[in-house]
């Protein structure tokens, strides 16, 4: 994966609300185990690397079925993690899609 392609995978991921940037910190929501591993190998290309890697709740999906919620913690990459922290601010939420389930 190319520095551009994985910024468009970021920026994607923030308009969506998956993606946050709290205090150094990306934090990363997702049901999906395959996002999880494109997250990775996207911050890997920017310079940086997952911290951590916890199950916060689960996600309804009909009945008698739920997902887990994976969230993700890894350091803004420094250099090379600033132009998405500025697309966050100015496109991105403060909480992920996922916030009201795993309060």
């Amino acid at each position: 994966m190319n520095r551009k392609e994985a910024e468009k995978y970021l920026r994607g991921w923030i308009r969506s609300q998956h993606l946050i940037c709290f205090d150094r910190d990306f934090i990363f929501e997702t049901v999906d185990q395959s996002h999880l591993e494109r997250f990775e190998r996207c911050l890997m290309t920017l310079g940086g690397k997952v911290r951590s890697v916890e199950a916060v709740g689960n996600w309804p999906m009909g009945s008698g079925r739920a997902f887990k919620i994976l969230r993700t913690k890894a350091s803004v990459p420094r250099p090379g993690g600033e132009k998405i922290v500025e697309y966050w601010a100015k496109h991105g939420s403060s909480e992920t899609r996922y916030s009201d389930i795993n309060r």
